[in-house]
């Protein structure tokens, strides 16, 4: 079975949202406190030194520029997408956190999701490995969101064979007639197109309201679109084992949601992540990555066949 989700790139992201929760500067920060019980121990105690963070700040802005910038903001632009979905008055009943690797939100954010049942989905390798780490956790605060978590652990290659779809969402206990919110965080590019169409068309079977979140790069960055960090980006991942697959034409998404029954609720470009997440109060910013959208969509409509 091919791998989903590699070791590599989840422990780089845990990487760089504990440098932003570290820093927790103006621009350059994140609200992650769990993130950094993912990295060794050696790293956790080299991080504690603040002119190590900066060097490797200024390695990573030369080598991917406007990469850990985007990360950062996306970060936070996801919690607070979340967040939002979760202070509604007709609050989902059920979270799930497609391609999951090392995210903590089930865990930062219990109080919120108090009475919510929670999911998390990758490639059972990955899954084995978040769950022993979990079970390790020395830190504080995190070992005290950990006790009061109640999350579900899944095992699923979206690329491989596995049979992704409604009868194995229910097959691990997932209520197919529950409001849920679906969260794709750094996921869509790694996958074939077919795969992720596919995970559109098995949410798009939950009831109306279901939101989902991801984000998505730019379809011609693999056709001579040129972009802050793209070229980087592709570069970087294919050296690590992951290459880039997939790229989102916006008329193509237009038209997949219309044809699911979604609606958009808010579309984020890298100049709208800038401005909100990455500009201080003199008006001073840094730029993420140029060819990244975040999208956050919601069911309103009976589902068509696509």
């Amino acid at each position: 079975m091919k791998k989903f989700s590699k070791t590599s790139s989840a422990e780089i992201m845990a990487l760089i949202r504990t440098l932003g929760y570290k820093e927790n500067g103006e621009t350059i920060r994140t609200e992650d406190y769990m993130a950094e019980v993912f990295l060794s121990k050696f790293m956790r105690l080299i991080l504690s030194f603040s002119f190590v963070r900066s060097l490797i700040l200024a390695i990573y802005a030369i080598k991917l520029p406007g990469g850990l910038p985007y990360i950062m903001a996306k970060s936070r632009a996801i919690d607070d997408m979340l967040l939002q979905a979760l202070n509604e008055d007709d609050k989902p009943e059920q979270l799930i956190i497609l391609g999951a690797g090392y995210d903590t939100r089930t865990y930062r954010f219990r109080d919120e999701l108090t009475n919510i049942k929670c999911f998390e989905i990758d490639h059972p390798e990955m899954i084995a490995r978040k769950r022993l780490a979990m079970k390790q956790i020395t830190n504080t605060s995190a070992n005290k969101a950990n006790e009061k978590s109640s999350v579900n652990y899944c095992g699923a290659d979206f690329n491989g064979k596995d049979n992704f779809d409604l009868a194995w969402l229910v097959s691990q206990g997932v209520d197919k007639d529950k409001k849920t919110v679906f969260i794709i965080d750094g996921v869509s590019y790694f996958l074939q197109a077919d795969a992720f169409k596919n995970l559109l068309s098995v949410i798009a079977l939950f009831p109306e309201n279901t939101q989902v979140v991801f984000d998505y790069v730019y379809e011609d960055i693999f056709t001579g679109g040129i972009y802050r960090g793209s070229e980087a980006f592709k570069s970087s991942l294919q050296k690590m084992g992951e290459p880039v697959t997939y790229g989102i034409n916006q008329q193509e998404l237009m038209n997949t949601m219309k044809v699911l029954g979604f609606e958009l609720t808010e579309l984020m470009s890298p100049a709208q992540l800038e401005w909100r997440y990455l500009t201080n109060n003199s008006g001073e910013s840094v730029q993420p990555y140029g060819f990244l959208n975040i999208a956050s969509m919601r069911r309103n409509a009976e589902t068509c066949p696509l």
